[in-house]
């Protein structure tokens, strides 16, 4: 079972309770202290109501003993045998309390592994995912090709619910996590549980600005039509050739074509930014954005077709190389599992490309992609990770970065007055 997929002891036995003998907390000594997450106090200190006690929190509606607990509601325990007991009635567990800890312990860290994983037991998981993960895939991609009008909505669908369980699948099987010593297997448990804990912890209101920054530019376009509003700023390949419209190579980066296309870019937006910020300085992030922005909107001009390209999916990409980069740099320190998943993206988002070319500037997604490797690579040897402090030279791009961006949005603001005056 790989790290990432433990969840809460749900059996009916209470066994892991025996790696909480009275006084003692087994993955105290697994802690990795010489990392920016390797703190107890990533763990959130448990209520004062709760401090000496045994309790869980529940993770779904429960009902004991009369009551009925909601989600996030503790539910407290008279001792280690009530806990015990009672433990086999709850659906759903995501923390515990134990009265000698004054941290709250996520129900991934509950249990230690005590042997290794089952080769065959894990082969045969790995194969059973990865077949049914391409009985759905294909069964989608065949409902996307009978069902035209829903055509993105329905690729979406096959890349969360079936090319990525299936990527998952296969590069399961080649790590071979069955092969890990019970050792490795903990020491990856809880550099994992901790570090993910510790970016969950990580403010970006950088990260919230530009977001309701790119909202606020998609209304805009609503506001005045968004035929009309892709005339008049986005990558018009033969505008920028004959009229020298070079600024489209940053405005287009900064709108969308509908409602689908903002959202889904948001989340890919948030999901990358939130990591790239937390292991590095969010004032690389409009660095990164920018400059891959570009890059993507030079290969749509230069290698892809003739038609308009808009939307934010270059910068997106350029995100996804650099924090590719980024966890190679970092590879003996940040979970495998990152990187893993990085990779996994962007395999998914190749093959979701190769099934939309029809309506996907894969052009823009591999010059945005490419140009955040090469970033990645000229910058990743100069961080380091999770410094207190941004340098003065990333502090001077960054300022020079957002004024470029401040400008285009200030240019598209500008374009869609004038579509607005003039239906006026």
């Amino acid at each position: 079972m790989e790290e990432e997929n433990r969840g809460a002891p749900t059996e009916t036995s209470a066994s892991f309770l025996d790696d909480w003998s009275h006084g003692t907390v087994w993955f105290e000594d697994w802690i990795p202290g010489e990392r920016p997450w390797g703190r107890e106090e990533i763990l959130t200190e448990v209520p004062r109501a709760l401090k000496g006690h045994y309790a869980v929190r529940v993770g779904a509606t429960t009902k004991m003993d009369g009551w009925r607990y909601r989600e996030g509601d503790w539910i407290r325990f008279a001792d280690r045998a009530d806990l015990a007991a009672r433990l086999p009635e709850l659906a759903t567990v995501t923390d515990f309390v134990f009265p000698w800890y004054d941290r709250v312990v996520p129900a991934a860290l509950v249990r230690r592994e005590t042997q290794r994983i089952d080769g065959t037991a894990y082969r045969a998981d790995c194969q059973r995912r990865f077949f049914q993960a391409l009985l759905i895939t294909c069964g989608l991609i065949a409902a996307s090709y009978y069902v035209p009008q829903a055509r993105m909505l329905a690729l979406v669908a096959v890349s969360y619910f079936g090319l990525f369980p299936l990527v998952d699948a296969a590069m399961a099987w080649g790590r071979r996590l069955d092969l890990l010593s019970v050792e490795e297997l903990n020491r990856r448990l809880v550099n994992f549980v901790f570090f993910h804990r510790w970016l969950a912890k990580k403010s970006s209101p950088s990260l919230a600005i530009g977001l309701g920054i790119l909202v606020a530019v998609f209304l805009g376009q609503v506001w005045v039509g968004l035929p009309d509003s892709i005339g008049a700023a986005a990558l018009m390949k033969d505008r920028v050739r004959e009229e020298g419209e070079w600024w489209r190579l940053v405005t287009s980066g900064l709108m969308h074509a509908n409602a689908l296309h903002i959202l889904f870019n948001g989340m890919a937006l948030y999901n990358f930014g939130k990591v790239m910020t937390a292991l590095v300085s969010p004032a690389l992030l409009g660095v990164v954005f920018l400059t891959t922005v570009v890059t993507g909107s030079l290969a749509s001009l230069y290698l892809g077709s003739s038609g308009a390209s808009v939307g934010a999916s270059g910068g997106i990409l350029g995100c996804l190389g650099f924090l590719l980069m980024l966890t190679w740099r970092f590879r003996a320190l940040l979970p495998g599992s990152l990187r893993v998943g990085l990779i996994q993206s962007t395999i998914v988002v190749s093959i979701f490309g190769l099934l939309g070319s029809d309506f996907i500037d894969n052009a823009a997604h591999a010059g945005g992609f490419l140009g955040g490797l090469a970033l990645g690579l000229v910058m990743a040897p100069s961080l380091t990770l999770a410094p207190e402090k941004t340098g003065l030279f990333t502090r001077v791009l960054s300022g020079l970065s957002l004024t470029v961006l401040g400008l285009g949005i200030a240019k598209i603001a500008a374009e869609l007055w004038k579509i607005h005056a003039l239906a006026g």
